[in-house]
């Protein structure tokens, strides 16, 4: 659109530098390479430099300086990825899929000193389907960010103030600990592992289980249309082999299909586990 003068980017984002950098180049844009820092400083001199009308932050990862949204009020807007004000947090997304949504979206909000609790400018859901992984969803979203970008600049341009947040429906969701992404067996079905799974792929390179002293992390399953009748305890091993993989006992009679699993030993599908020992009637066990 013409309209984007300054990218800046975490100089610790190391994932992304190579891709900034030959955008910027070719769009002709400005590059400026974020150290938490120097933010305030390095945020003054953009303003200063570019006399930037709106500046979006999207999966941004400090705090704005209170001071800096003070001297410049209506400036800064935030690309918030899940549904506000029930999605407040450092990882909506993961929240999201783990909590088994039927939607998500992007929530866009003035941002404020309090986080996530700025007024909404313009909020746009989207269906979320139980395969959908964390790596998927995070790229669907950006898509949709882009997509509403020229509705927000009119809503913006017109000088649109937002409408505040339901304080009632809020929730805020801290960073997931190792408790979060670990699968708890004797309390989660089939499709809580799976939604927890698909939670943490691939960011966490799955969810934590453990067998005999051996962490495993299971990054891609899928439930199967058998009901159970089996009354082993739930994560014990009921079929491993390479015609039919890898097949679990989970909590409610539920059964779940290991396609594939990661440990230190590298990412393999789920019935290799065999050259570890692991064999029918051995139990995953909780962390």
């Amino acid at each position: 659109m013409g309209r984007l003068h300054t990218i800046g980017v975490p100089a610790e984002n190391e994932d992304v530098k190579a891709f900034c950098s030959v955008f910027a180049a070719k769009a002709g844009v400005n590059l400026v390479w974020v150290e938490k820092t120097k933010l305030q400083l390095q945020l003054q001199e953009i303003i200063k430099s570019s006399n930037a009308k709106f500046i979006f932050t999207m999966t941004f990862p400090w705090k704005i300086p209170e001071e800096i949204i003070q001297k410049n009020p209506n400036l800064f807007y935030n690309f918030h990825y899940g549904l506000l004000p029930e999605m407040r947090g450092v990882d909506p997304v993961f929240e999201s899929i783990r909590k088994q949504k039927d939607e998500t979206g992007i929530s866009i909000h003035v941002i404020e000193k309090e986080i996530d609790k700025g007024k909404i400018i313009l909020k746009k859901t989207l269906p979320l389907h139980s395969d959908l992984t964390h790596g998927m969803l995070c790229t669907n979203l950006s898509y949709l960010a882009s997509y509403i970008l020229p509705e927000l600049l009119i809503l913006l341009n017109i000088n649109d103030t937002g409408i505040n947040q339901d304080e009632t429906l809020a929730q805020y969701y801290k960073k997931p600990t190792i408790a979060d992404v670990s699968i708890q067996w004797e309390k989660q079905d089939s499709k809580s592992i799976q939604a927890l799974v698909n939670a943490c792929n691939p960011w966490n390179k799955g969810a934590y289980t453990q067998w005999n002293g051996l962490n495993i992390r299971l990054l891609e399953v899928s439930q199967t249309n058998v009901v159970s009748n089996n009354t082993s305890n739930p994560g014990t091993i009921l079929e491993i082999n390479e015609n039919n993989g890898l097949i679990i006992q989970c909590y409610d009679n539920t059964l779940l299909r290991i396609n594939t699993v990661y440990t230190d030993e590298g990412f393999m599908s789920g019935h290799k586990l065999l050259a570890f020992g692991l064999k029918n009637g051995e139990q995953f066990a909780s962390l």
